[in-house]
C-alpha cells in the first residue's frame, strides 16, 4: 500500500487543536474530510499534535492508500477542498515504512513575544503581548538550563504511562526586531505544553518574578506545581519538522 506524505501549514486560531474531537473544529477533521472526498476513509498520522490556538508553519501528515496517487492532482484538489486557514504545501509518495510521527528526527518550535507598552492588532493572533520590561540576557540563561536530556515533568501535562524525559538540542531567545522577542527550541520530541511552559518560566525570569538561580531547582523538582504555568497558545508555531 503506497504511503502519501502531506506537508502543510495552518493558522491555529479558529481550531480546537490538531486532533479530532467531537463537536468542535479541528485541523485533523478538516484534513480527513478532504482526504475522504479523494480517497475514501483513511487513517492519518501527524508529526506533532498542536493545542488549540497553536499554529504550524510546517506540519507533516502521512497515510496509506490502496492505489497509486497522482500527487499533482491531489495537491491541487486538497487545496480546493480545504478551508483558507489550512494550506497543503506539498504532496509526495513516501518511502516504505515512512511515518510522519515516528520517522521525524527533529522538531523545531518558535514562540513570538511582542514586548512593548501597546498591543499590535496585526500581531495579536501570532504573538503574546507582554508590556513588562523583559531582560533577554537572563531569559537566555534560563533557557540554557533546558539543554540536554532531562525529566521535564515540571513543564509537561502528564499523560498516564508516558515518560516526560526529553532531549533538547537547542533553546535560545533572540531579538530579531525592535520590541520582538523570539524563542526557538529544537529536539526530537516534546511533551504536552512543554514549550509553552518553558516560555512562561523564561518570561517570569525576564521580568524579575523568578530568580535565575531558581530555574535549575524548578527543572529538578519534576513537579508541575513547581513551574509557572503555560504561555498563551497563540504565540507558538510548529516551525519545522526534519526527517
Amino acid at each position: 500500500m503506497p504511503t502519501v506524505r502531506l506537508d502543510l501549514s495552518y493558522d491555529g486560531t479558529d481550531f480546537r487543536g490538531y486532533a479530532k474531537q467531537p463537536d468542535v473544529r479541528t485541523v485533523q477533521a478538516e484534513i480527513e474530510r478532504a482526504l475522504e472526498t479523494l480517497f475514501g476513509l483513511v487513517e492519518t498520522t501527524v508529526a506533532g499534535r498542536t493545542d488549540a490556538g497553536v499554529h504550524a508553519r510546517h506540519q507533516v501528515v502521512s497515510f496509506a492508500v490502496d492505489t497509486p496517487v497522482e500527487v499533482g492532482a491531489a495537491h491541487r484538489s486538497l487545496n480546493r477542498l480545504l478551508p483558507d486557514d489550512i494550506v497543503v504545501t506539498a504532496v509526495a509518495t513516501a518511502p516504505d515504512g515512512f511515518s510522519a510521527r515516528f520517522s521525524a528526527t527533529k522538531r523545531i518550535y518558535r514562540y513570538a513575544i511582542l514586548n512593548q507598552l501597546l498591543p499590535d492588532p496585526f500581531l495579536r493572533r501570532v504573538s503574546w503581548h507582554v508590556k513588562d520590561d523583559l531582560d533577554a540576557f537572563v531569559m537566555n540563561q534560563a533557557a540554557r538550563h533546558m539543554l540536554g536530556e532531562h525529566d521535564f515533568a515540571s513543564f509537561c501535562r502528564r499523560a498516564r504511562g508516558r515518560s516526560t524525559v526529553r532531549t533538547v538540542t537547542s533553546a535560545k531567545w533572540t531579538e530579531p526586531h525592535a520590541a520582538e522577542l523570539r524563542f526557538e527550541i529544537e529536539g526530537v520530541a516534546f511533551c504536552h505544553q512543554m514549550v509553552r511552559s518553558i516560555v512562561a518560566l523564561c518570561v517570569d525570569v525576564g521580568r524579575g518574578l523568578v530568580d535565575l538561580d531558581d530555574v535549575g531547582g524548578i527543572l529538578d523538582a519534576r513537579d508541575r506545581n513547581a513551574g509557572r504555568g503555560a504561555a498563551p497558545p497563540h504565540g507558538l508555531t510548529l516551525w519545522h519538522i526534519e526527517y
